[in-house]
């Protein structure tokens, strides 16, 4: 359905609205047979992806959402029905400040009195692995967050938690499996092959904030809805790579942590090496933190079924490998 300007749709406010999760959430409600306005905010409205939202009747609005202008985002909360947010440690590497911000976004949904508030967050590690792993930065900070919104909750105010599973992007981009210097490629990380993600497109993210818009029972207080089309291990993802794209690319289990340091770019700020060693190592030893009920729970909600990693990889162009081999 065209999004709508009726005064009598429900207006969602989508924080983030030109990145993969924001712009993930418009999509899925543009598809859905329900009216809704959509405000989306931005830090430039200028941006190619927020003038298509423009265009296609999103109100877009330029909006810096850190901490010092709450006052802005309270105004571009104003009169919102619902409101989705999301915070983005990458973008600072800073855990302090994505937590501040994350809370500066509730209290701001509070003073501008949004029935209904959805937050993308994550697991606490340090707590699932009994404290041994503490450093995973960019998962703590959300999880804090997470807790901060479930201590507002009312019955005048519906906070909702969702997870976004580990994205298929990751594996694009050599961010992951990268050329090894000698005709081969080669996933390197401290972990066992077998060790199982819950894996998403994140452009079906959506999907899952949809549902709980769209479905009131969605809203039951767990601490986390988790967004995952399909569980596998990180080895078979890679496997699935290598013979679909047709490359010679494996799995490697780096035993010393150390060694796996080096091997990041220069420049790496060490609490982020941290970070990155102890959310492999976590997720070898223990796993992610997620609800594997909601795996199942969750997929009957979704308007359409969501992509697996296999069909993912055949349509996914992924220009690093090179050409794909000719039984791709």
């Amino acid at each position: 359905m065209t999004i709508t300007s009726d005064a009598s749709a429900p207006l969602v406010v989508v924080g983030g609205s030109t990145g993969q999760q924001g712009g993930s959430v418009i999509r899925a409600l543009q598809e859905s047979d329900k009216a809704y306005r959509i405000r989306g905010l931005t830090c430039d409205i200028s941006k190619p992806s927020a003038k298509a939202f423009a265009e296609q009747g999103v109100e877009m609005l330029s909006v810096n959402l850190v901490v010092e202008n709450k006052a802005q985002v309270v105004e571009a909360y104003e009169g919102a029905t619902i409101v989705f947010a999301m915070t983005n440690f990458w973008e600072h590497l800073d855990k302090e400040k994505e937590l501040a911000e994350g809370k500066m976004f509730i209290d701001a949904a509070l003073e501008a009195k949004i029935p209904l508030f959805i937050f993308s967050s994550l697991g606490s590690i340090a707590e699932h692995s009994g404290g041994k792993y503490k450093k995973v930065h960019h998962f703590e900070s959300k999880a804090q967050i997470a807790s901060y919104g479930h201590s507002k909750a009312s019955p005048s105010f519906t906070f909702v938690v969702v997870q976004a599973g580990f994205y298929y992007t990751n594996l694009t981009g050599n961010q992951i499996i990268r050329p090894q210097g000698d005709g081969t490629w080669a996933a390197a990380l401290p972990c066992k092959s077998d060790a199982l993600v819950p894996g998403i497109d994140i452009d079906e993210f959506g999907l899952w904030v949809r549902a709980v818009i769209e479905h009131e029972e969605l809203r039951d207080g767990r601490e986390l809805l988790t967004c995952c089309s399909q569980e596998m291990s990180i080895g078979e993802m890679v496997d699935e790579i290598a013979k679909s794209i047709c490359i010679p690319a494996r799995f490697i289990t780096i035993v010393n942590n150390d060694e796996f340091r080096k091997a990041m770019p220069e420049g790496t700020p060490e609490h982020v090496k941290d970070a990155l060693v102890e959310c492999w190592n976590a997720l070898s030893e223990i796993g992610l933190n997620y609800n594997r009920e909601d795996v199942t729970r969750l997929l009957p909600y979704l308007s359409r079924k969501t992509t697996m990693f296999a069909d993912w990889v055949k349509k996914k162009d992924m220009p690093e490998y090179g050409k794909r081999g000719l039984t791709s």
